[in-house]
């Protein structure tokens, strides 16, 4: 293979860069709702009022919904297209499998008193931090990167975590609604 030919233009490489670039700027939560069920888009809703309610800051509320959206897109253009290796599909298998241990934990949390375990969620949003900066290393731009610390950062605030699973704070009201979405995503087979 000459050298030209292995730096010359792909146009499939092209098309899939151009196509994470056209789907990042539709990252709003009303774009969103567009292209999945509507108790997914609740959930996202409940996520955005969850962290403003926390940080009391809409556009951090909204810069964190919108990364989640963008960063889905982005990871699923990728396994649609192939571009995971084998070792990459291992680890997005066991990210799903822990992240559905984080849904279902924060289920159990939420619906069971005193069951709330602040380290053990921290330790599972770490290592779902970590593969998944494991996963797309080789694939996005520094600043998709960033969205993944950005979302992870506010995951990990103990401030948050405490206030979503003490009774009668507003995290906590919004977590049962969050709870119950979830609950009915795992009954439609969308979790």
């Amino acid at each position: 293979m000459s050298a030209d030919s292995q730096t010359s233009f792909k146009s499939h490489d092209f098309a899939l860069r151009a196509q994470k670039k056209i789907l990042g700027q539709f990252s709003s939560r009303k774009t969103a709702k567009v292209f999945i069920s509507d108790n997914l888009s609740t959930l996202l809703d409940l996520l955005y009022q969850l962290i403003k309610s926390h940080t009391q800051d809409k556009k951090t509320a909204e810069k964190f919904v919108k990364n989640i959206i963008k960063l889905s897109i982005k990871v699923g253009l990728l396994a649609q297209n192939d571009q995971f290796t084998d070792d990459e599909i291992r680890i997005a298998n066991k990210m799903a499998e822990k992240f559905r241990t984080i849904i279902m934990t924060i289920t159990s949390f939420t619906e069971v008193d005193f069951s709330y375990d602040r380290n053990f969620l921290l330790t599972s949003v770490n290592q779902c931090d970590e593969m998944l900066m494991s996963l797309v290393k080789n694939h996005l731009t520094d600043k998709s990167k960033g969205r993944i610390q950005f979302v992870a950062n506010l995951l990990r605030d103990p401030t948050l975590l405490d206030s979503s699973f003490k009774k009668g704070t507003p995290q906590n009201e919004i977590m049962k609604k969050m709870v119950a979405e979830i609950n009915k995503a795992i009954e439609n087979g969308e979790l």
